[in-house]
């Protein structure tokens, strides 16, 4: 663990690690011995990781386990490595935003995370802000409870940054099932022969064949992950997929022209990196940044990209975002 595991430094946090290493030898995480960042991104793959060690019966080591670890702690972390570390209570501590490290399992819990957001991240006076959370968490949980096989479940963390800075919220789901490419080996063989096949077909809208979500129809089924990535985008923040030994992360948008252009290619946009991982990631890690400050009208947007996916085509019209 570097001391900065965010999204903007995904692949070095990502290029250190294999996770599931030597079957005879403890699993090992070792912290930076002056941690200062870590963002849902890195804790939601940490405690999937820990519940299938948990689930393989292997024991979890902590290095440099100390003070600095106090937010991981916050965050619940190390519940899920069943490692004991608690951080000091301080008085007076000023209230987080943010939805600590939940496991979801079943949907009456996916139900309570939903309802959870609101509350934990403060965003009840931001009624656009709270459904765009509340329909990227919705998706990329039911993604994972309906295709992952995942015993564990879904691993969900999300922050809200509001000091200095652009406003935004980051969101991250992870699992240790049987990947993407398992999933849509049936229908697209070629998902097998390449995770970077496999994550394309996944960002396609009407690949996987979800049913609808918070925010559904028919007509969105399997388009969870594309409009995702166009929350995303649209609002300028990252969007990050991992699967196999493949990893697409969408970089931020900076420019209105980047923001408003849709790709239902996932690999047709100018703008993301494409990594192969040292070691195979059993199972599947979506992140997403949203730009809060950025969104006007989430159901307009929402309504304006269902109406552009038949088309499948580059898109100029404005988005209702500022």
């Amino acid at each position: 663990m570097p001391n900065n595991a965010s999204l903007h430094t995904a692949r070095a946090f990502l290029s250190q690690n294999l996770p599931y290493g030597d079957e005879e030898e403890p699993s090992v995480l070792v912290l930076h011995p002056q941690w200062t960042h870590v963002d849902p991104f890195a804790l939601s793959i940490i405690a999937a990781w820990g519940g299938w060690c948990v689930r393989n019966g292997k024991k979890i080591l902590v290095e440099n386990l100390g003070k600095h670890a106090d937010y991981a702690a916050r965050m619940k972390l190390f519940q899920y490595l069943a490692v004991d570390y608690s951080p000091p209570v301080k008085e007076h501590e000023e209230a987080g935003r943010f939805l600590p490290l939940t496991q979801v399992q079943t949907y009456p819990q996916l139900t309570q995370v939903i309802g959870n957001i609101s509350a934990l991240l403060h965003l009840n006076t931001e009624p656009d802000a709270l459904a765009a959370v509340q329909y990227c968490v919705s998706e990329l949980i039911r993604n994972v409870l309906e295709h992952s096989g995942s015993p564990e479940g879904a691993f969900v963390c999300t922050h809200r940054y509001v000091g200095k800075g652009p406003k935004r919220v980051t969101i991250a789901v992870s699992d240790c099932g049987q990947g993407i490419a398992s999933h849509l080996a049936h229908n697209f063989p070629e998902a097998m022969t390449d995770d970077r096949i496999a994550l394309g077909l996944a960002m396609r809208p009407g690949i996987t064949g979800a049913v609808k979500g918070m925010y559904g129809t028919p007509e969105n089924a399997g388009a969870g992950l594309f409009i995702t990535r166009s929350i995303a985008k649209g609002t300028g923040g990252y969007f990050l997929l991992m699967s196999g030994d493949a990893v697409y992360r969408l970089r931020r948008s900076n420019t209105p022209d980047e923001q408003i252009s849709l790709f239902f290619e996932a690999y047709d946009e100018p703008n993301y990196n494409l990594w192969a991982l040292p070691s195979i990631w059993l199972g599947t890690t979506v992140a997403v940044e949203i730009r809060t400050d950025k969104i006007e009208d989430f159901q307009g947007f929402f309504q304006w990209i269902r109406k552009q996916m038949p088309a499948r085509k580059t898109i100029s019209k404005r988005i209702n975002f500022t």
